[in-house]
């Protein structure tokens, strides 16, 4: 609110725009996205907030977008002024510095995660053992939200000792710094003989290099998945055991059910009878609760039909 604000005062609507997609991006792909379960149980704060949110974003986005904020306006405030032209600008609240700190450190958390996911080639729904943090302390009281959202059992903040860490000179820049010392630094550089004195720099045959002077690569030793950017670096156990492979095969079963419902055209409340094959039965009432079915049969291949 504030940077629309600003962005009004010094006639920049492209910085109130930009500012609306951050915004919306925000709501849609974060609180939204975490509080689908809140919402289908119908908690009452969960709904209260959503509103809230998106009302007065309406009434800081009016002047801009003048059709479409007053008829959103008009379906979702009942008690209110008539038209959001009518309600004045919203007064913004001093924010929680501490809070939004450490959300935004929950969210750099679970980027890299993913970041790592993706190069290990194993699917998101393929729940992991462990994921280990370096570098995100303000996170540390959200492991349970990191967990969700990176499909891991367990959240552990400290060294990450699962890497292999790679350095090479950046000779544009090292260069002519050095000059004929290149060689020798050139040479510990790849032989890992250097010292790491945090914020990227090193210390390598009696030259102490910056960050910029530096090309740095980690890589995760076998087994690990590893992400790192500007001193976070997150690790993911790569190691699969029986209990997560068959809840594994539960999260892609509940999958294919939720897109066969859809395939099916049923609504998202139509309750269903569901035919499951052998072997998750550990998982059955974890299925039927996430595929809404009234009661789960035994069979060679996966059905469902509308109860």
């Amino acid at each position: 609110m504030r940077e629309a604000e600003a962005g009004f005062e010094s006639f920049l609507t492209v910085d109130v725009m930009r500012e609306a997609r951050a915004f919306v991006d925000d709501l849609s792909n974060w609180y939204i996205r975490r509080s689908r379960r809140r919402f289908w149980d119908g908690e009452e704060a969960a709904l209260q907030t959503l509103w809230f949110a998106i009302v007065q974003a309406l009434r800081v986005l009016a002047p801009i977008l003048p059709f479409v904020t007053d008829h959103l306006w008009r379906n979702l405030v009942l008690d209110g002024p008539e038209s959001v032209h009518l309600a004045g600008w919203p007064e913004a609240s001093e924010p929680d510095a501490a809070l939004l700190e450490e959300m935004a450190a929950v969210r750099r958390v679970v980027e890299l995660g993913r970041q790592a996911r993706s190069q290990s080639g194993i699917k998101l729904r393929q729940p992991l053992r462990r994921l280990v943090v370096q570098g995100a302390d303000a996170a540390a009281g959200h492991g349970h939200e990191i967990a969700e959202e990176l499909g891991v059992k367990e959240v552990e903040f400290g060294p990450v000792e699962a890497t292999e860490l790679r350095v090479k000179p950046n000779l544009p820049v090292l260069g002519p710094k050095l000059g004929k010392a290149l060689g020798p630094v050139r040479q510990a550089l790849e032989a890992g003989e250097f010292e790491e004195l945090g914020d990227g720099r090193l210390r390598v045959d009696g030259h102490e290099l910056a960050a910029d002077e530096v090309l740095v690569e980690r890589r995760g030793k076998e087994g690990w998945a590893v992400a790192g950017e500007d001193g976070l670096t997150v690790a993911l156990d790569l190691a699969l055991d029986p209990e997560l492979e068959q809840e594994g095969r539960a999260r892609e079963l509940i999958h294919q059910v939720n897109m066969m419902r859809k395939d099916a055209g049923l609504e998202i409340t139509d309750r269903i009878v569901l035919t499951l094959p052998a072997g998750l039965g550990e998982h059955e009432d974890w299925i039927a609760r996430e595929t809404l079915a009234e009661r789960v049969e035994p069979g060679d291949e996966l059905r469902i039909v509308k109860a």
